[in-house]
């Protein structure tokens, strides 16, 4: 996702083409046009590309995030270059070269998808326009035309495997920064950053989201008598067995040492406490199975019902576990402000 400081980059880069075609063009006078357009038909369409380029800009800086206009600007930037080419009465014209930036400008900016996207459009473009003005480019081949096309090839190869690369580094990347390396869920700065925008669209369409907070019983034992490595083997269990009682869209977190907070959005009260029924039964079969002697108990609590922000809600459903601890000895589900449920 890029921010508007780098969108703005961007949206100037192309605005600086827009008027490097108008100059391009109009120095270069009616003999620059071929006849089937005229240089006022040339002057009027740069002049819309750039309106756009203006329009967009603007769109960006209110709401930078918006996938759907930055595939449309590239499909735009794609159709004022293939225009620019046609409209050339030089057959080398520069707009090839736009073609490169446009194919190198989204594979770096936005990844892989764009990039073959970019890489479609743009050599489609490419023989469509060689195909209209085919025999002009019959009667000037040469082997430089046929070196120019490989190199432009190779260009594009590479450019694919530097930005799988990149890819691959960003990804890496923000797996480490966001996933938890013992127990693979979210780490904590990742669900605040992830919590903030479920909690905006449940605000937007007066939705509720349900808050999971849940805290190992006797794991300090744990670790006492068989050791951290088996302290970790129980840590990695556990997630996996909250992991398999919830949804896709649902968020788990490990929010402590043996602490783990989920948000699930759209759901009822009713419906987060049949999730903390099943996390509870799957934890305690594995404890038994494995022979190992701790116990789960986990907070309910609701948003915006019992905060205003994730650190809020949080701190309702952390006092309703410990609640749920001191009323039932350990191992339970407790709703906030409301009686505990037995084990």
């Amino acid at each position: 996702m890029l921010s508007w400081e780098d969108q703005r980059s961007q949206y100037w880069t192309r605005l600086l083409f827009c008027l490097l075609a108008l100059a391009y063009f109009n120095f270069g006078g009616e003999a620059q046009v071929r006849t089937w357009t005229s240089l006022l038909l040339v002057n009027v369409v740069m002049s819309l590309y750039g309106v756009e380029i203006l329009g967009f800009m603007w769109h960006a800086r209110r709401q930078p995030h918006a996938p759907w206009r930055q595939r449309l600007t590239m499909w735009i930037d794609i159709a004022a270059a293939s225009f620019s080419a046609l409209a050339d009465a030089t057959l080398s014209t520069p707009a090839f070269l736009v073609f490169l930036m446009i194919i190198l400008g989204n594979g770096m900016r936005f990844g892989l998808k764009p990039f073959g996207e970019a890489v479609i459009g743009c050599l489609g473009a490419s023989a469509f326009i060689v195909w209209l003005r085919l025999p002009d480019y019959l009667a000037i081949f040469s082997v430089s035309a046929i070196f120019f096309l490989v190199f432009f090839a190779i260009i594009v190869l590479y450019s694919y495997s530097l930005t799988a690369k990149i890819e691959r580094a960003r990804a890496k990347l923000a797996h480490e920064r966001n996933i938890d390396a013992l127990t693979g869920v979210l780490n904590r700065r990742a669900l605040n950053e992830r919590v903030m925008h479920l909690f905006e669209a449940a605000r937007a369409h007066d939705g509720e989201v349900v808050v999971l907070f849940a805290d190992l019983d006797g794991f300090k034992r744990v670790n006492d008598t068989h050791g951290h490595h088996v302290g970790d083997r129980v840590l990695a269990a556990v997630a996996e067995c909250i992991r398999e009682n919830v949804r896709d869209l649902d968020l788990v977190a490990r929010y402590g040492g043996d602490e783990f907070l989920l948000i699930l959005p759209n759901a009822s009260p009713e419906g987060g406490e049949v999730v903390a029924r099943r996390i509870r039964s799957e934890i305690n079969a594995w404890a038994r199975t494995n022979q190992i002697d701790f116990n789960v108990s986990i907070g309910v609590g609701r948003y915006p019902e019992h905060g205003s922000d994730l650190e809020t809600v949080v701190a309702s459903v952390d006092k309703a576990m410990y609640r749920c601890k001191a009323e039932l000895g350990g191992g339970g589900i407790l709703h906030v402000s409301c009686d505990s449920v037995p084990a």
